[in-house]
């Protein structure tokens, strides 16, 4: 009886490590047979926000609430958002397996990586009370006509803290490790990993 409650015990203490073991992202759609095996050349295209939430409200009431000054500097993060995700994807994926480069035309790569952030949590430092800011994105490799061959969900968060107070250098982060996931994921596939 000891050991089969000891077991018992040792896998409640082990199930939330398999959990963890999983990937870092949501797979909605994936071409089968893998077109991506072996086909490491990839054009990134830029950021997009549609049907964004900021919250618990959609941008556009966010930005209702906002002043000029506020507007702009939200236009300033979207921009250092894409920059900071391409960076990161481009950085991480560089491999002998794959390379990024960012899109200009039809011709640059067989596959194109566009990613639409989906969800933005702005977040809040104040000392007392925190809030991580975290951002969702919804990435589809296509080819050059815009087929969708896979799609992931990912998601990313960036803590509030004394070393990290701004919302903007909060989801800069948080974009940077959305690019460096997508680049986890560029490789897995290119590699035909399971």
């Amino acid at each position: 009886m000891h050991r089969r409650h000891a077991l018992w015990i040792l896998m409640l203490c082990l199930a939330p490590l398999l959990v963890a073991c999983g990937h870092p992202w949501k797979t909605s759609r994936q071409a089968v047979p893998n077109p991506f095996y072996g086909k490491g050349r990839f054009a990134v295209l830029p950021v997009t926000f549609h049907a964004l939430e900021v919250g618990d409200v959609t941008e556009a009431d966010w930005m209702a609430e906002k002043d000029d000054e506020q507007r702009l500097s939200w236009q300033e993060d979207k921009a250092a958002i894409n920059q900071q995700f391409t960076e990161a994807l481009s950085t991480h994926a560089a491999s002998d397996d794959v390379i990024v480069v960012k899109a200009t035309s039809a011709a640059d790569a067989p596959f194109f990586i566009r990613s639409n952030v989906t969800f933005y949590e702005p977040g809040i430092f104040t000392g007392v009370f925190n809030m991580d800011t975290v951002l969702k994105a919804t990435v589809q490799i296509t080819d050059p006509a815009g087929r969708v061959l896979d799609e992931v969900l990912i998601e990313a968060k960036s803590p509030a803290s004394l070393y990290n107070a701004s919302s903007g250098g909060r989801a800069r982060d948080a974009a940077s490790q959305l690019g460096r996931l997508t680049a986890m994921y560029i490789l897995h596939r290119a590699r035909g990993e399971d």
